[in-house]
């Protein structure tokens, strides 16, 4: 027996009204594809379904009260008291952990993958490879300094020791009295200036020769003088050496770091050759496969 068209359509429009009407999903732009804030395809959807941003990202720097309940909700700090210095990078903050004393460093959302990647006349290869993805850039910073403090901790430099890390907030040992943080060298009058360079240079040659970083900014201000030594900080422009590194710009961190830290002394009337403490370093350390670069230079190239 067949059916009529009029009974099809009858059992058409019953099958079809057991199902919801599908929503519009938005065709998503290129922009769109690229979101950082959005994890995925499915995700930017869903969020379009229910109303969000529809895959527009919306950046702004947090505030102290905003910075406070994040560290506290991540598990970081019990609690955070107030702000000890601002840099174009990161925020400094003097936090707690029960009752003892940390560092809460923020790093800023919009200004810290320009800046960095661009400091200093070079750019570091972890920002140079995902340069759209601004928050996981700002992460792959933070992990990168969190990583540099652990390496150097263990290998006995004498830097804040880190304590935990989650998306751009990282926490480390507070260096200093109580609430008061440690001096940096430059304000610091030294009784011993010639023990002082030597403890500075034998920290910065354990951080070369056994975790293979070099500094890549350091200097009086990047150095805090407490309990009679010397203690490295702000690490998160430091470059791992190895097999793939341009040694010649390794060369050029170098001896700007060592040259640096000379200049400061020379105010004590100390004075050492940049060229021979370099040496020194290289002796040290220097990649197997890279050993016979200096031959390999192009002429006339300018290393500082």
């Amino acid at each position: 027996m067949s059916s009529s068209p009029s009974m099809c359509r009858r059992t058409c429009a019953i099958s079809m009204s057991r199902f919801p009407r599908c929503q519009e999903v938005p065709i998503l732009s290129r922009v769109d594809k690229f979101n950082p804030l959005k994890s995925g395809a499915i995700d930017r959807k869903r969020d379009a379904v229910r109303g969000g941003t529809c895959g527009k990202a919306v950046m702004e720097e947090p505030g102290y009260a905003s910075i406070r309940t994040d560290a506290i909700n991540y598990g970081l700090v019990t609690d955070v008291l107030y702000p000890m210095s601002a840099g174009k990078e990161a925020s400094i903050f003097l936090a707690k952990w029960n009752e003892h004393s940390i560092i809460l460093k923020a790093y800023r959302l919009w200004q810290t993958p320009h800046t960095i990647s661009r400091q200093k006349g070079y750019v570091r290869k972890s920002s140079g490879k995902r340069t759209r993805f601004i928050l996981g850039l700002i992460e792959d910073i933070t992990v990168q300094e969190f990583d540099i403090l652990q390496a150097c901790f263990k290998a006995g430099v004498s830097v804040p020791t880190p304590v935990g890390r989650v998306a751009n907030y990282l926490t480390m040992r507070f260096i200093g009295d109580d609430e008061t943080p440690a001096p940096q060298l430059r304000e610091v009058e030294l009784e011993n200036p010639s023990s002082a360079l030597e403890m500075i240079l034998d920290d910065y040659l354990k951080m070369y020769r056994d975790t293979h970083y070099v500094h890549g900014d350091l200097s009086c201000y990047n150095i805090l003088w407490w309990k009679d030594r010397p203690w490295i900080i702000d690490v998160p422009q430091g470059e791992k050496v190895g097999v793939h590194s341009d040694m010649n710009r390794v060369e050029l961190i170098l001896r700007r770091d060592i040259k640096n830290v000379l200049k400061h002394f020379e105010s004590y009337g100390i004075k050492r050759d940049p060229e021979h403490i370099l040496g020194v370093f290289l002796d040290a350390y220097v990649p197997e496969n890279l050993r016979n670069y200096s031959e390999l230079r192009p002429e006339g190239l300018e290393l500082g």
